[in-house]
């Protein structure tokens, strides 16, 4: 199954000193392409149910990522079942920070993406998934309150797909 959707919103501005990505970490992680392969995971633990194949910066300037889920393993065709049955419809985006102390305060350093997970909740609002496509099935768009909405003319998704 693959399915698409926001992993994180717009990035802070480059002085934010803080546990959130900026725009520019958010374009790095692109720019390298270091998201790419990275685990799917449901609720951040257990086993891989996927991976991450594609991922950019949308016209939003959120982080979209393309990730197919492994249907072969167990856990990843209950979560493919959860995100059709509108169960599970958000992402979350789990990374470390580099943390230093100073005497005046704290101060974020480098942070490391380890895996996007399939949610329930997700922790940060507009994180959801928009589109999934199972078995070569019409993708359907779904909204972050987990209503199916109408098939849509061509999309971001059916532009992704046209590139494979």
């Amino acid at each position: 199954m693959l399915i698409m959707g926001i992993c994180n919103p717009s990035g802070e501005d480059t002085n934010y000193n803080g546990l959130y990505l900026t725009k520019a970490e958010l374009q790095g992680l692109i720019s390298e392409q270091s998201l790419l392969n990275l685990p799917v995971k449901t609720e951040h633990c257990g086993d891989n149910i996927g991976r991450i194949v594609s991922a950019y910066i949308n016209a939003g300037d959120e982080l979209q990522c393309v990730m197919e889920l492994d249907d072969k393993k167990k856990a990843g065709a209950v979560v493919g079942g959860f995100i059709r049955d509108g169960l599970a419809l958000e992402l979350s985006l789990g990374y470390v920070v580099d943390v230093t102390h100073s005497e005046e305060k704290l101060k974020a350093g480098q942070k490391r993406v380890l895996e996007v997970s399939v949610v329930k909740k997700g922790a940060r609002d507009g994180c959801y998934i928009t589109a999934y496509e199972n078995k070569g099935a019409m993708f359907c768009k779904k909204s972050s309150t987990g209503q199916n909405k109408a098939p849509l003319p061509p999309s971001e998704w059916q532009d992704f797909c046209a590139k494979l």
